[in-house]
């Protein structure tokens, strides 16, 4: 069966350094018991986690380098040239601010939603273009979205220091 030449086909190839990404146990659990202050069994040191209710997030308007374009966060959900870009946004926090493909014609971002992390790309900016999200492992606070290409995506502190790198054929 042929695929339908418009619907796009993804890769998503990871390479995370686990040394990065993982704190060793020592790190995690601090140098050692004594040091470490009250135990975590302490009920009075304890504090659950905190529901507070978190702002709308809001990010102004980033135009595109060919300036035809407008891409921004409004409530958490991306919008560009006013029209939402993804359908599930439910809870939707932008870790990465929309990236802008050289010509302007594709933009991507990093989001958390339901616990997940998501690259999320916009291959073409026409009416019936779909978003492609992709799984990430985990993302550190120097990870940035670059374009590395028409159809390539890199997440990263740089391009030449990829933690993943998302490709596609159209």
């Amino acid at each position: 069966m042929k695929d339908h030449p418009r619907k796009l086909r993804g890769t998503l190839w990871l390479a995370v350094a686990a040394t990065l990404l993982v704190p060793s146990k020592g790190a995690a659990r601090g140098r050692n018991r004594s040091e470490a202050g009250p135990s975590p069994d302490d009920s009075s040191q304890r504090q659950g986690r905190r529901r507070g209710e978190r702002a709308p997030q809001m990010i102004r308007p980033i135009p595109s380098p060919c300036g035809r374009h407008v891409a921004e966060v409004i409530g958490g959900t991306v919008y560009i040239d006013g029209r939402r870009a993804s359908r599930d946004v439910a809870g939707a926090f932008v870790v990465s601010p929309p990236t802008w493909r050289r010509d302007g014609d594709a933009v991507a971002w990093i989001e958390r939603s339901r616990g997940q992390l998501r690259l999320v790309v916009m291959p073409a900016l026409d009416a019936s273009a779909e978003p492609m999200p992709w799984e990430l492992p985990a993302v550190l606070s120097a990870d940035r979205v670059f374009w590395a290409g028409p159809r390539r995506v890199v997440v990263g502190p740089g391009v030449l220091a990829p933690h993943a790198i998302a490709s596609w054929e159209e």
